[in-house]
């Protein structure tokens, strides 16, 4: 099991926050419908269920930085692993990206692209930007270096 260099946990924000509380925006309506349209209710209320477990299952909860790999923890058993083997850099976006987005604010303020080798690049936004590219930094450094002298 790999050591844990750093933790953060994501920048939600405002915008994003309300998006998430949709499920029970659907429960409410499904609720006042129960009695009329008990049919309309039920539709309601599983697709308030699903929308949560989606959420759920794909809103990133921790972002931590490992010997050899940076996880994005995401509900459940579910994580997002990107081997140290397959980054180029790691930085503040510079204008529109495409990647693997795991949103959790709508602002670029704390966003960080993570450009991987041949493949997309991964798009995520931390609490505190600059301490975790500075960690991710240093942890890619010293893999890298130790990876250098086995060649």
């Amino acid at each position: 099991m790999e050591s844990l260099i750093y933790e953060d946990i994501p920048r939600y924000d405002v915008w994003l926050k309300a998006i998430m509380l949709l499920p029970l925006f659907f429960v409410l309506i499904g609720v006042f419908n129960l009695t009329s349209e008990p049919g309309s209710a039920i539709g309601m209320f599983a697709t308030a269920i699903l929308m949560a477990a989606i959420y759920w299952a794909v809103f990133p909860r921790k972002y931590r930085i490992l010997e050899g790999k940076v996880k994005i923890v995401l509900g459940g058993p579910f994580s997002f692993n990107i081997p140290f083997d397959t980054i180029e850099t790691a930085r503040a976006p510079k204008g529109a990206s495409v990647g693997l987005n795991f949103p959790s604010s709508f602002s670029g303020k704390n966003a960080v692209q993570i450009v991987r080798r041949k493949r997309l690049s991964v798009n995520i936004t931390p609490s505190d930007r600059e301490l975790f590219l500075e960690n991710l930094d240093k942890a890619l450094n010293s893999w890298r270096s130790h990876h250098m002298e086995g060649t």
